[in-house]
């Protein structure tokens, strides 16, 4: 086998294997592309998620504040009324 048929020969390996490195750092290099995209869609979710579930639970104290608030109220207003009523049966039985 002379000199050029062995340089050939070992060139045609090596266009193959240059084929086979640069079709694996593409896949890889896609692979990482698509994971890092993949990666900040899953943080910017799990924050807007967070901040959903925040602002719910912020919602949800607030009516539970309000409705406390105008239950005493109520029961304020009834307990007033109690009393006042209360003061009049105590005031005709005196008399």
């Amino acid at each position: 086998m002379s000199f050029d048929a062995t340089e050939e020969r070992f060139r045609k390996q090596m266009t193959g294997i240059q084929d086979v490195v640069g079709t694996s750092v593409r896949a890889w290099n896609d692979l990482i592309a698509t994971s890092a995209d993949m990666a900040y869609d899953v943080v910017l979710k799990n924050w807007n998620y967070s901040r959903s579930l925040c602002g719910s639970a912020e919602q949800a104290v607030a009516d539970a504040i309000s409705t406390q608030s105008r239950l005493a109220k109520e029961m304020m207003q009834v307990w007033q009324d109690y009393a006042t009523h209360v003061q009049e049966i105590v005031g005709k039985t005196a008399k």
